[in-house]
């Protein structure tokens, strides 16, 4: 039996891994599965796409797929990925499927399949649907029972609901200005139009949606903002938000044109939250600072830590009732409002926090715990996994206090280091934290040095 899904979903070349044929199968497998479950009942299920390029062939293969089954279709375009979990539980369908391959280059493409909450779809249902796919052991609907397709917006109801979660008032009155980056991509049709609504004075950059992404690379990591980072200080911008070629992540800018690192702006609204909730529970990945620890511990929160994944703390938010979740690259869910990460409601809080503030942006980073952080990979082939239990070994002999949740986590007293195997390229990761520069580096050499030994090993 073949293996199809990774991490969440399914992603690769358009056109040569990701094809028409396999978006179909793809459709006709989900369809099927619902089939089965559901016997009998009118089923429904929520279709929209990113910008790019292959987009609109794979999402019309896809439909059709599902339509053959018997499984009808509310088509909501282009939208972001959150906009589109949105929509599972706005129309109130029994799945949902986005075509996206979020930060990757222009050639990818992928699918996400959902459950009716807009979760991504548990792991025992995607195996069967691996298994209908590999088998072709499809439903065929009759000629009057093939499904319907109806096309649907989801973007203003996702915008309204977003308004509806934060202070507009507070937001208005402060009048932030702010400069957009959604990299051509499906954020280009929501952010700049939900921050102009909530009251801020908005200058939007690669806001037209282009799926070649001509403009950048849709990852938005430092490397690729250099010339946005220039734009939000040269134009005297209050902060600039940057997004994925989805929108489900946002990464952010201050005044002073310096990229901020995804784990303080999710602190940002964990500090929030956690004052405005007088505590509550915030499940994060054991790669993520341990920032939010501090102010779980000064806020009367607790911190849940799981393995590295949106999905995995999208799930563990829903079984655990989590107040927010997120992950160090920028990702923060709602999950009142959509389970999973979402981009477009991040840069809302955000907004909503600096204009409460009465502070400059840069303030309100420099007032969070301090601790510093430091990365850097290896590329490693052969079994990754091996390797780093191996360097769980070594330190566990060496006296080491560790954490096995995903990788291995060697604690100390002021910081911690992770060395990781990466679940979708060659390199083995090594995150490293202290509360100074220094004593970070010292610990990411320590790092460095287990995964030498066991390389050697």
């Amino acid at each position: 039996m073949g293996k199809i899904f990774g991490t969440f979903g399914v992603r690769g070349i358009a056109n040569e891994k990701i094809t028409p044929e396999f978006a179909l199968k793809m459709g006709m497998a989900f369809g099927t599965l619902l089939k089965r479950e559901q016997p009998g009942k009118e089923l429904w299920v929520v279709v929209g796409r990113d910008t790019r390029v292959s987009g609109e062939m794979l999402k019309n293969a896809l439909i059709s797929g599902l339509l053959s089954v018997g499984v009808n279709v509310i088509d909501v375009g282009i939208a972001p990925t959150p906009a589109i979990q949105f929509a599972c539980k706005y129309f109130k369908v029994d799945g949902g499927a986005v075509i996206t391959a979020s930060h990757n280059p222009p050639e990818y493409n992928g699918i996400k399949l959902l459950e009716p909450n807009g979760l991504g779809l548990k792991k025992e249902r995607e195996a069967i649907v691996e298994e209908l796919f590999f088998k072709e052991d499809f439903y065929r609907a009759k000629w009057d029972e093939i499904g319907q397709l109806v096309e649907r917006d989801i973007i203003r109801p996702y915008i309204d609901a977003i308004k509806a979660r934060v202070d507009v008032e507070a937001i208005r009155k402060r009048r932030p200005f702010v400069v957009v980056d959604t990299s051509n991509g499906a954020g280009s049709l929501v952010l700049p139009y939900l921050l102009r609504e909530l009251g801020c004075k908005v200058v939007s950059v690669n806001a037209h949606p282009d799926g070649h992404f001509p403009a950048r690379n849709p990852e938005p990591n430092e490397e690729n903002l250099q010339g946005f980072m220039k734009i939000v200080k040269a134009l005297g911008a209050d902060f600039g938000i940057a997004q994925d070629g989805d929108a489900d992540r946002s990464v952010f800018i201050d005044e002073n044109g310096n990229f901020i690192q995804g784990d303080k702006t999710f602190a940002l609204v964990v500090k929030a939250m956690l004052e405005e909730n007088k505590g509550g529970l915030v499940v994060t990945t054991v790669a993520t600072s341990h920032i939010i620890d501090e102010l779980a511990k000064i806020y009367g929160g607790k911190v849940l830590k799981t393995k590295v994944g949106d999905l995995i703390v999208s799930r563990a938010l829903l079984e655990h009732n989590g107040l927010v979740g997120g992950e160090e690259n920028g990702g923060v869910i709602f999950p009142d409002h959509v389970l999973g990460r979402d981009g477009a409601m991040t840069a809302a809080k955000i907004v909503e926090i600096f204009a409460k503030s009465g502070k400059k942006f840069s303030e309100l980073i420099d007032e969070l715990p301090k601790f510093y952080q430091v990365k850097t990979k290896r590329h490693v082939e052969g079994d990754r996994k091996a390797i780093v239990a191996k360097v769980a070994e070594i330190a566990e002999k060496e006296g080491l206090k560790i954490d096995t949740t995903d990788g291995t986590k060697v604690l100390f007293e002021d910081g911690w280091v992770l060395v990781r195997a990466s679940g979708t390229e060659p390199i083995i990761r090594i995150f490293a934290e202290a509360r100074s520069e220094e004593k970070a580096r010292e610990y990411l050499n320590v790092g460095l040095k287990l995964l030498e030994e066991a390389l050697k090993a």
